[in-house]
């Protein structure tokens, strides 16, 4: 992909390759509990922040 200039590039990025994105998304009930990532907890701080505690 060639550099992103304006955010409408961006969307229109993300648009286009949708399919391939979720193709590679992984759910966290997919991830071991030994995960780093899960075991971040800066992640609970930004999901409360946001008010997204009850989506994931």
């Amino acid at each position: 992909m060639d550099r992103v200039e304006h955010i409408r590039d961006f969307k229109s990025f993300l648009n286009n390759n949708r399919d391939k994105l979720m193709d590679m998304t992984v759910s966290i009930e997919n991830l071991p509990a030994d995960d780093d990532w899960i075991q971040d907890g800066e992640w609970d701080e930004i999901y409360e922040k946001e008010g997204l505690m009850d989506v994931y």
